[in-house]
């Protein structure tokens, strides 16, 4: 009789553990086949009848919904989750549900005709979160957001957001709303980077060209020489750090930057991206660098006279030339006003001996044989235009006596 209850009650137990057994197995069924974005929108009704009328809640869309732009051959499906985005009331959920911030952003950036991912990175396409923000694999732009900014050590996360709004902004010289690449356009000026880059369609040759810097991929880098996260981004910044570090044998100088100065330097790096957009989604349209009126003035005056020779070669980026009015933004070199001196005292050759044959400085060896490569005429000229400015500079201090 005992020996019956138990095979009786082991038949119970085994009997609700197999109804638990199936009913776990039903529900993962059921999870895994119930996508997120339906958790998402149910969720969203309770959560919008807070700030709407029950009409309103009512006609809520439900199912995949999405955004195509035609001119840019876009379709994201970021609002099957992100119901909230147009919905004032919501700005303190959290997302999905919450209110996109900065609505007045739409009336010059119409949904329609831009789409979420063009500003927001992320996989338009899909409708899983995962897969949406873009973290899967051989996805390269992700949802530029909290999760990318701590990989980057950026506290400002939005400032990720502008590498993306500049694509279409590159050609204005400031834009609201951009704090971090408006500075960076800043330093690009006051450290007359154009002097030995092309940026934007113009500037000197001596360094590698700009223009499309933002499309370069990580696996192309030399990463022989840095340490950290390996990023794209993390190369920029350590390469405006210490730059002969990172590329041995670079010309490019120490500039001395703050912390700020090289993140937003190098977030300016990766937005100069070439998208073949359509020309009405760039302000100020010109395959041209635009420059606030005493910039412009400043550009010009420098390419005037004798002194547009050290300009037009990059000799500024490391030599000042008080003769003509030319600050260098480094100063890493002697001020050339003085070079017809400065030769004999330091290498005792003469001014046509050293430019001829320089060998006596490692420096400036490299720098002609590789960086700044002149004919013979064009060395006659330098030391013409060095010999006047000695002579000129030297006539004006002794009348200033």
């Amino acid at each position: 009789m005992k020996k019956d209850k138990i095979i009786k009650t082991d038949k119970i137990i085994f009997a609700v553990a197999g109804l638990l057994f199936a009913a776990i197995t039903f529900a993962t069924i059921v999870k895994d086949n119930v996508p997120e974005w339906k958790y998402y929108q149910s969720e969203f009704k309770y959560i919008a009848a807070e700030v709407a009328a029950e009409e309103a809640v009512s006609k809520i869309p439900s199912g995949i919904q999405q955004i195509w732009v035609e001119d840019l051959d876009r379709v994201d499906r970021c609002v099957t989750c992100h119901q909230g985005i147009f919905w004032p009331g919501l700005e303190n959920k959290e997302q999905p549900y919450a209110t996109h911030p900065q609505m007045s952003l739409f009336n010059d950036h119409p949904p329609e005709k831009y789409g979420c991912t063009i500003c927001h990175g992320g996989q338009g396409y899909a409708v899983d979160y995962i897969s949406a923000h873009g973290f899967v694999k051989f996805w390269e732009e992700p949802l530029l957001a909290g999760a990318v900014a701590s990989d980057y050590n950026i506290s400002e996360k939005a400032a990720l957001l502008e590498t993306n709004c500049n694509v279409c902004h590159r050609y204005e010289r400031e834009t609201k709303g951009m704090p971090f690449i408006n500075h960076a356009k800043d330093l690009i000026q006051e450290k007359a980077c154009w002097g030995c880059h092309v940026i934007n369609g113009e500037g000197g040759t001596i360094g590698p060209e700009l223009n499309h810097i933002g499309e370069k991929h990580p696996e192309n880098f030399d990463w022989t020489n840095f340490s950290g996260f390996r990023s794209a981004f993390n190369w920029h910044l350590q390469h405006f750090d210490e730059p002969a570090q990172i590329v041995p044998g670079t010309v490019m100088p120490k500039m001395g930057l703050q912390t700020r100065d090289r993140q937003a330097l190098a977030l300016l790096m990766m937005s100069w991206k070439d998208e073949n957009l359509p020309t009405k989604y760039i302000p100020g349209f010109r395959q041209k660098e635009q420059l606030r009126p005493e910039e412009s003035s400043k550009r010009q005056e420098l390419l005037a006279g004798d002194g547009a020779f050290f300009i037009e070669k990059g000799c500024f980026v490391c030599h000042s030339i008080k003769a003509f009015g030319i600050k260098s933004p480094t100063e890493k070199g002697p001020d050339l006003t003085f070079a017809l001196d400065d030769t004999r005292v330091r290498f005792r050759q003469t001014l046509q001996e050293f430019v001829f044959d320089p060998t006596q400085s490692g420096t400036m060896s490299i720098i002609f044989s590789t960086k700044i490569i002149l004919t013979d005429e064009e060395k006659w000229e330098l030391i013409n235009i060095l010999t006047k400015a000695n002579h000129e500079y030297k006539k004006n201090q002794n009348n200033n006596q």
